[in-house]
């Protein structure tokens, strides 16, 4: 095999410990930055150590298994190649029983924040690439007593690497956890984009105070805004510069044109006071089954200068890659809606982990993910070398 063992690490950290280790994340393996996760178990009898569990865990997931039994009969099958990794542990077997207690004790904000940090030092995405923000609901954890987990999740649009994801609480919902979240992982200078749920003045506040930008779609919450653009756009004396895109896919011919303007800044600014270009984007989806014509509105705080029409095309066409390269995918590859894992944290902590495993996939050069997973089934010796994997920041 082409790496060497994993060594052996500290057992536990105090906080300002802690927070020294992820100082480096950058410099740090995967299997590495796990040990600064906080372990909930007693030292009384413990047989595995977190970071050993975990990288279990991550490598099963990698290798097609999406359940706490899975896991377990990967470690079972794969004796030969855990005794190879960790020469020094007497014990290579964890049981899904293991699994279906620990995750749930596990505390979401910390290993969410570990991931967070690593992922966000050893960023592949670049400089310029947008960032899109979203929720989804983990649809099979909802019980009689509870309702489904509200998961928020900042994803980059093409590298498709997820930064931070966090729980949206039942008694209040996306808006002012988003505002929240942004200032502990911004990043100066990227976009931000979202859906039109967050189509508010506040939020476009919040992304202006740290220095970054955002596009955001304009639909019926807010009713005055899209009249004035719906209005402005109807006329046809409006100055606008114009872009378009064609896309022939399978017998799909789409069509999308955007018309950009400045003009109404001056209009909206005293209650929208971040906006600098308003813009029209129309879809027109043409197929076996008939056409299809969609009109949305658009607004942002990114100058004509820093952003042309055809920029603002590609920003909102990737802003959808969240829906279909992650949410979509953990649904229909790592059967996500189909768990019954309710306990507590545990279906939060598997939706980071099936983040994780994405990111770690779309960082092989693939966007393949069913057919990785099942190459690195047949060899596991693939997975592991993301572990290995040191990346440095970009300058």
């Amino acid at each position: 095999m082409y790496s060497t063992a994993f060594s052996s690490l500290p057992p536990s950290f105090t906080e300002g410990k802690r927070d020294q280790f992820l100082a480096k994340a950058a410099l740090l393996s995967l299997y590495e930055v796990f040990a600064a996760i906080p372990d909930p178990r007693s030292r009384h009898g413990r047989r595995y150590d977190l970071p050993f569990l975990l990288t279990c865990l991550t490598a099963a997931l990698l290798c097609n298994a999406n359940h706490s039994e899975a896991v377990a009969q990967w470690c079972r099958d794969h004796q030969p190649l855990l005794r190879v990794l960790f020469p020094d542990r007497q014990f290579l077997q964890p049981t899904g029983a293991l699994y279906r207690w620990l995750l749930p004790r596990l505390e979401a904000k910390s290993v969410e924040a570990v991931l967070s940090c690593w992922v966000r030092s050893t960023l592949v995405a670049v400089l310029d690439e947008p960032i899109a923000l979203d929720g989804k609901v983990v649809r099979g954890a909802r019980t009689q007593d509870q309702s489904a987990p509200h998961l928020l999740s900042f994803r980059t649009h093409h590298s498709q690497e997820t930064l931070f994801q966090t729980r949206v609480d039942d008694k209040t919902n996306e808006i002012p956890v988003a505002g929240r979240v942004l200032p502990t992982i911004v990043q100066p200078g990227r976009i931000y984009t979202a859906d039109a749920l967050h189509t508010q003045v506040n939020w476009m506040q919040v992304v202006h105070d740290n220095n970054a930008f955002t596009v955001l779609t304009v639909k019926g919450n807010q009713p005055t805004l899209l009249q004035d653009l719906s209005t402005y756009f109807a006329d046809s004396h409006a100055h606008c510069i114009v872009a378009e895109t064609w896309d022939r896919r399978r017998g799909r011919v789409e069509h999308r044109s955007i018309r950009v303007s400045s003009e109404m800044n001056a209009y909206l600014n005293p209650s929208w006071p971040h906006i600098r270009q308003v813009a029209e984007l129309t879809r027109i989806v043409t197929s076996k089954t008939g056409e299809t014509i969609e009109i949305v509105y658009l607004i942002t705080d990114l100058s004509a200068a820093s952003a042309s029409p055809m920029r603002l095309l590609e920003v909102v066409r990737g802003h959808w890659s969240i829906e279909n390269g992650s949410h979509y995918v953990r649904d229909v590859t790592f059967c996500e809606d189909r768990s019954q894992v309710r306990t507590a944290t545990a279906p939060q902590i598997w939706a980071t982990f099936r983040n994780l495993t994405i990111t770690l996939i779309h960082r092989t050069g693939t966007s393949q993910i069913a057919a990785t997973r099942r190459l690195f089934s047949h060899h596991p010796v693939l997975a592991f070398r993301c572990f290995f994997q040191r990346r440095f920041p970009q300058q």
